[in-house]
């Protein structure tokens, strides 16, 4: 399932050499909720910033991806 939101803040950090980031975001629906999640590089968009519009991909309740959305920014 995919949610559109926005991204509110990005925390890099490595495990092991492995590169991840703790992401945090807003739904549309919800835009004074930010909630949080923790991804490999491989599973985010690191081109984005702040502020960006993004696609969360869900599967099971689990953030599965982030990326770049198509609508534009406020």
């Amino acid at each position: 399932m995919d949610i559109e939101g926005t991204l509110e803040g990005l925390q890099p950090y490595t495990i092991h050499d492995t590169l991840y980031y703790r992401v945090f975001f807003s739904h549309l629906d919800q835009p004074d909720a930010i909630v949080q999640a923790q991804l490999p590089f491989d599973a985010l968009d690191t081109t984005l910033k702040p502020g960006d519009p993004i696609v969360i991909t869900y599967l099971l309740k689990t953030v599965m991806h982030i990326g770049q959305s198509t609508r534009s920014a406020n």
